[in-house]
């Protein structure tokens, strides 16, 4: 039996999910996806396990949604309990949180909104190298029925006039001679062109699923993606737009640290109030603070001299790159106050 990819994604990710296993499916790579191969009345966790075990490798679409989903978290340790290959692929460009970062440390990511073509050709070639495909995996591909809903009709009607021209044809043969076995008619080409339109179903399809997948982002580069892949496609309007509204400055909300930028007194603090990143991120890390610090009750002191000597050597930082691995260090220690009400 031919091993399958196994789509690790968010509930919140379908669309971006089903557009991977598509374009993947389409190479002839079969995909397995919770959301579509677990039947009604099926043990969800059991499946998923099970899944999981007879899979070839595990795709995970890691996005801000699935940055904070439990549920994948146990996905990637049962994929690491059955040696499974992993290959992350971002849909969005978010940094792992510390979890991931140590599960995805070693592993090479592969950005889905930079270049969707290029990217799904990678990802194609790494599951590949994983599951090489045989050939009836690839006649399977072939048999693999259409899609079902209002974008079939289309191919029924297709089907329906070849059935047609072949009745058509047969009802002409029995009416005139048979003719000589080297004088074999060429095939009909109206009925070549009307066997190729399944193709160019799939093709729309997958720039719907795209545009569904990448409309609603917040994200300029994962709009930018789709526009990339179809420069004059059906939704390339709608993609400027939204490209144009993510762009506009005046639409931008700053949050601002928890100290006051105008009486910044050193480079870090001067660092700092220049990204607004960082001046989120502070922000964030100071509100940590404030409810570590009510839930640590009579120990309070003892988190305020960690936070003393924290802000010591965030100070002595001088780039971004050094104040980001600060800031995720301090969370960290906050988020043990947090969890029991001491380190």
């Amino acid at each position: 039996m031919t091993k399958k990819v196994f789509i690790s994604h968010s509930s919140k990710d379908n669309k971006v999910a089903t557009a991977v296993c598509a374009a993947l499916e389409s190479r002839g790579h079969a995909c397995w996806m919770s959301s579509r191969d677990i039947k009604p009345g099926e043990n969800f966790q059991g499946s998923i396990v099970r899944a999981i075990r007879e899979a070839g490798v595990m795709v995970l679409v890691f996005s801000s949604n699935a940055n904070n989903s439990d549920e994948i978290k146990k996905e990637m340790a049962l994929a690491s309990q059955s040696r499974k290959m992993v290959i992350p692929v971002r849909a969005e460009d978010v940094t792992p949180s510390e979890d991931f970062t140590y599960e995805l440390a070693t592993r090479q990511w592969i950005d889905m909104f930079i270049d969707w073509e290029t990217a799904i050709e990678k990802l194609s070639q790494q599951v590949e190298t994983a599951i090489p495909r045989t050939e009836d995996s690839q006649m399977a591909a072939m048999r693999r029925p259409a899609p079902t809903g209002k974008g079939s009709l289309p191919l029924f009607v297709g089907i329906a006039a070849i059935l047609l021209a072949g009745g058509a044809a047969a009802f002409w043969l029995t009416r005139q001679p048979a003719p000589a076995v080297s004088a074999a008619p060429p095939p009909s080409p109206g009925i070549e062109q009307r066997q190729a339109a399944p193709p160019s179903l799939d093709s729309a399809k997958l720039e719907v699923d795209l545009w569904d997948s990448v409309k609603a982002s917040n994200n300029a580069a994962v709009v930018q993606s789709y526009l990339a892949k179809y420069p004059t496609g059906t939704f390339a309007a709608a993609a400027k737009a939204r490209l144009a509204e993510l762009n506009n400055p005046a639409r931008t909300v700053r949050v601002p640290p928890s100290f006051s930028c105008e009486a910044a007194v050193n480079q870090a603090e001067r660092v700092i109030c220049a990204d607004p990143g960082l001046s989120a991120l502070d922000a964030q890390t100071a509100s940590l603070y404030r409810r570590a610090k009510a839930n640590a009750a009579d120990d309070g002191g003892t988190l305020a001299s960690e936070q003393s000597a924290w802000l010591y050597r965030r100070n002595q930082c001088a780039d971004a790159g050094c104040l980001r691995e600060s800031y995720a260090e301090r969370r960290a220690e906050i988020g043990r106050w947090l969890d029991s009400g001491a380190p």
